[in-house]
């Protein structure tokens, strides 16, 4: 058992696994005002089995991580498909399906602003409403790079990249980006369905969005920067 800080909310995780509590080093707290406490079975293991041979250390990471993702929604919580990174004391998410190079698009973010922005999460981020705003925060599944901070940002700006054969960015209205951004929300079950949903109103309310078009070049990040930030 320890005890790690997720989202500014204390989570205790009764692990089976060493690697577990490696994995989540950089969150584990001193703090024991638990507000709740994850487990899971050796059947709720089994079943995130996929074709690839995963070991059940790694698959008690991703079971324990769909616990977390359903108690977040008691907390204005949600999981959150893609990377947020940080840019002008912004949190910008850059959503996309699965392939079209949102992890890339980021790493051009870097080259491009160099100290001036940083990576949040890499995959899985979780986003949570506090005071009204919608904060983006690291969390340890961070997908194949494993690239993450432990802080929290104000997710001020949310894109949806897709290819192209040249760079543009454009701003988006509030009633066309529902869709693509439920396709990037985790729902754990439809017992939740409600209270992320909600969660998910309050930061089209708030976010701005854009549409990125863009080539797997520097350049482009440098187009999307230009617009979002004008």
């Amino acid at each position: 058992m320890f005890n790690i800080k997720l989202a500014d909310i204390c989570i205790g995780i009764d692990n089976k696994y060493l690697y577990l509590e490696k994995m989540c080093s950089n969150y584990i707290t001193s703090d024991t005002e638990r507000e709740f406490v994850v487990s899971v079975t050796d059947e709720e293991i089994m079943a995130e089995k996929t074709d690839i041979d995963f070991p059940p250390a790694y698959l008690e990471s991703l079971a324990v991580y769909r616990k977390i993702a359903e108690k977040m929604a008691d907390y204005d919580g949600l999981l959150m498909h893609g990377v947020v990174l940080e840019a002008e004391n912004s949190g910008v998410a850059l959503l996309a399906k699965s392939g079209v190079g949102k992890s890339t698009h980021a790493r051009f973010w870097l080259e491009f602003l160099g100290n001036r922005a940083e990576i949040i999460n890499g995959d899985k981020p979780i986003v949570r409403i506090k005071a009204g705003i919608p904060f983006a925060y690291g969390t340890p599944w961070a997908g194949k790079e494993g690239i993450e901070k432990n802080k929290g940002v104000p997710l001020k700006k949310i894109c949806f990249i897709k290819r192209g054969n040249e760079n543009s960015c454009v701003a988006l209205e509030k009633n066309k980006v529902l869709t693509p951004l439920l396709n990037q929300i985790h729902f754990p079950d439809n017992k939740f369905l409600g209270r992320i949903l909600g969660t998910v109103e309050k930061v089209v309310e708030s976010a701005e969005f854009f549409e990125i078009h863009c080539i797997n070049d520097i350049s482009a990040a440098e187009a999307a920067y230009n617009e979002i930030f004008k």
